[in-house]
């Protein structure tokens, strides 16, 4: 029964893999020869999209093999308007017989050459983050560098401000972040980077809360002519870091202050203080929440 199934399955696989199929491969390219000096200035993928057409044996056994890459002498195409097509595709790679390549996508890669320039950019992180429990971020991410060196056609750097780290994501971190992240690679055009890559650095420590009691309320904007009198005048500030952040921060480096503004467009007779508080740092509760108060005319 085993070696009947065997044979049923040769079979079957005889009668359909000698029919005609079409099949498509992502293949590399690459343009060779671009002068000193020059860069391509238009869109150029990666990679192009080329559909074979043949018997089933032939294509199971082109797809079997290394995928093709496709190198071009830039010097090897037509000198006025210079373009790949599917005819000087076919000029560069090897088919079996009974194998034919019947379409590309694009069907046509124009090259138009222009000077070479450079461009320094920020690089924007696609980074995100998430902690184990009791632990967070202090302090800001940093970047190393925050800029690189983008070499390209000058025409198109000057439409480039800004270049995006690859899209990652950090998770469980109860330690300090330091990682290599690279940036996004070019895809439409042939674009370089120094350095293809950033380091990522994060803090990361335990988390605990702290209270800071009696800190004074500070008025902000106030007229030369006008008081104002805060009751209660102090509050205490309970706010939430890292274990080694806090134990480092004193009382003067959280402030608790009102703008005269919101005491002129107030209605209740209550007005609520803004706190200020060291990067990282994160406000947990104000005690009270809002204050009476008293504006009286300086004599």
């Amino acid at each position: 029964m085993f070696v009947a199934f065997l044979l049923g399955v040769f079979v079957w696989l005889s009668v359909n893999l000698s029919e005609q199929y079409q099949i498509t491969f992502d293949t590399p390219l690459t343009i060779e020869g671009i002068p000193e000096g020059m860069a391509i200035q238009t869109a150029v993928p990666r990679n192009l999209q080329l559909r074979f057409r043949g018997d089933g044996w032939r294509l199971a056994a082109l797809s079997i093999g290394a995928v093709p890459r496709l190198h071009i002498p830039l010097g090897s195409l037509a000198t006025d308007n210079p373009s790949i097509t599917i005819n000087d595709v076919l000029d560069r790679i090897a088919l079996p017989p009974g194998v034919q390549l019947v379409d590309l996508n694009p069907d046509t890669v124009a090259l138009i050459l222009d000077r070479k320039g450079e461009k320094r950019v920020a690089v924007v992180p696609e980074i995100a983050l998430s902690f184990r429990d009791g632990y967070g971020q202090v302090g800001p991410m940093i970047i190393s560098p925050e800029s690189v060196t983008v070499y390209g056609a000058k025409t198109v750097l000057e439409h480039i401000e800004s270049w995006r780290t690859n899209a990652a994501r950090f998770e469980d971190l109860k330690n300090q972040l330091e990682e290599d992240v690279y940036l996004v690679p070019s895809l439409d055009h042939l674009l370089e980077f120094s350095p293809a890559s950033v380091r990522v650095r994060v803090n990361v420590q335990p988390f605990a809360e702290k209270t800071f009691a009696g800190l004074p309320v500070e008025i902000r904007s106030l007229p030369a002519n006008r008081d104002v009198i805060f009751i209660p005048p102090k509050v205490d500030i309970v706010v939430r870091g890292g274990i080694r952040q806090l134990s480092s921060i004193l009382p003067v480096d959280i402030q608790a202050a009102v703008e005269y503004s919101s005491i002129l467009n107030d209605t209740t007779g209550f007005v609520e203080p803004i706190v200020n508080s060291p990067s990282g740092v994160q406000k947990v509760a104000v005690r009270p929440e809002k204050l009476q108060y008293i504006v009286r005319r300086r004599l």
